[in-house]
């Protein structure tokens, strides 16, 4: 019985697409190689395939993670989160904190003076006057109490 050594060719393969080999490299090492043309590659995980037909293929996974304790979520929380869902899809047959406070006079008249003052900006600088000071005027801002 004899021993045959056959070469196995590696693949990379990101999001889709077929990234040549670099030989002599690690495959960590190609990650950070290709991570100059795809910034995303910086913390993305490396996952080995199988080898089939004489090629091992390798996939690089955004490393999609969760910030925080990892604690479960308390019920209060989850009561909280699931009231905002239902007001933001409007399920809960009331209408949102945001479009009962659209609907005040003092907050649509507030809204459309910034609204007035960001396109008058927008237009000093299409015409390239640029104003040393930007200032807001008194209706844009909220009374005191």
């Amino acid at each position: 019985m004899s021993i045959a050594i056959t070469e196995i060719k590696r693949a990379f393969r990101y999001n889709g697409i077929l990234l040549p080999d670099v030989p002599g490299l690690e495959p960590r090492e190609v990650r950070d190689l290709y991570s100059a043309q795809y910034p995303e590659l910086v913390s993305a995980e490396i996952e080995p395939g199988e080898v089939r037909d004489g090629t091992q293929e390798f996939t690089f996974r955004k490393a999609v993670g969760t910030k925080g304790t990892g604690e479960p979520v308390q019920p209060r929380t989850a009561a909280l989160l699931a009231r905002i869902g239902a007001d933001e899809s409007g399920a809960a047959g009331e209408p949102s904190g945001l479009s009962r406070a659209l609907s005040r006079r003092d907050v649509a008249a507030r809204s459309a003076a910034w609204s007035r003052f960001a396109h008058a900006t927008l237009e000093q600088q299409r015409h390239g006057v640029s104003a040393h000071r930007t200032s807001a005027t008194s209706d844009m801002l909220s009374p005191l109490p």
